[in-house]
């Protein structure tokens, strides 16, 4: 998804924009909202987090973003601002306000992410090594040595040691700048093929064996990221619980139905940190009001909004590593 710059902004009848309190043009713009210049309004913020409404509120009260006009009249976002845009999500997240980073320069926003140890990764010269395969397009390689680390350590230390930090590191590389988008998704496909291949046969050998909890795992309308989600169906397999699959975005009546249907006990969600955490919190809320008390919820994922009180019923699971735990504490209480 490469796009340019302010140089062209004269050509194909772009201009710089003018505030437009209405935003009428971008609600009728294609998600993807991509015209080989720049970024529509719409994909930045399923990508980023940022909602449509916000990134009007900036361009109005900071001065930033400053996209261009598409001859259809959609707001397109040039590379360089879409990599601010990112870090300014990552320092907001970390506590930072609007006013104090929407001003600064690309390289000032690097730096106070790096004093504020906002997106560092651990040191792990492995690690990095894979990231390099993926950054200059050794997909071969980068797919064999997953699959490599995965024969060789086994799916719980693949999950916990190379998928989970392997998988924040090329988000935080996204977010600086220095993988693109289609880097993502080429990472995302090699980890999910990876992480089935390994999955199956344990998922399989569960599968009609009566075991308990019953999960269901999925992600809500508009958190389009299922990796995390696949981690934790890998850990509670590992904890013997049958887990059924229903992939992303299922809409909450369909998740309703699945539980009736299945005898689930527990709903998994995963939520990154690009769904707007408003979303997040109206969805659990909505979903805990429709489905039976004596069903749980779990979630887990880098979403800020995890970080804030939850509805009852709604137990945040903190990483993967605690996933078993979770599961004993659940049997026990059933067992009370």
């Amino acid at each position: 998804m490469n796009v340019t710059a302010g140089g062209e902004a004269g050509a194909g009848g772009l201009t710089p924009v003018n505030p437009d309190p209405t935003g009428a043009a971008e609600d009728s713009a294609a998600a993807a909202g991509i015209e080989g210049i720049g970024i529509g309004i719409g994909a930045i913020a399923n990508e980023i987090g940022l909602t449509k409404d916000t990134l009007r509120v900036w361009e109005r009260r900071y001065g930033f973003p400053q996209p261009l006009r598409s001859s259809g009249g959609e707001r397109l976002y040039p590379q360089e601002q879409v990599t601010k845009l990112r870090l300014v999500k990552r320092l907001l997240d970390a506590g930072h306000r609007p006013s104090k980073v929407l001003p600064q320069s690309i390289a000032r926003l690097q730096q106070l992410a790096e004093d504020s140890g906002v997106g560092q990764d651990a040191p792990d010269v492995e690690l990095d090594r894979l990231v390099e395969l993926l950054r200059v397009g050794r997909y071969d390689d980068f797919r064999f040595e997953l699959l490599k680390r995965a024969t060789l350590e086994g799916l719980a230390r693949f999950v916990l040691d190379v998928a989970a930090p392997l998988s924040a590191r090329v988000g935080n590389a996204w977010a600086a700048g220095t993988l693109q988008v289609y880097h993502e998704h080429l990472f995302s496909e090699a980890m999910q093929v990876t992480l089935r291949s390994l999955m199956r046969p344990l998922s399989e050998a569960l599968r009609g064996r009566g075991t308990h909890p019953r999960v269901v795992l999925t992600t809500l309308p508009g958190e389009g990221h299922g990796l995390g989600i696949l981690m934790a169906e890998a850990m509670l397999a590992l904890a013997d619980c049958e887990c059924i699959a229903l992939g992303t975005q299922t809409p909450q009546q369909d998740i309703v139905d699945a539980v009736m249907a299945h005898e689930i006990e527990i709903v998994a969600l995963s939520f990154s940190a690009s769904m707007p955490a408003q979303a997040v919190v109206n969805g659990l809320t909505e979903l805990r009001a429709a489905l039976p008390p004596k069903v749980a919820i779990w979630v887990g994922g880098s979403s800020p909004a995890l970080r804030r009180k939850l509805p009852d019923g709604v137990l945040n699971v903190a990483g993967l590593g605690p996933i078993e735990g979770a599961v004993a504490e659940w049997r026990h209480s059933v067992m009370l």
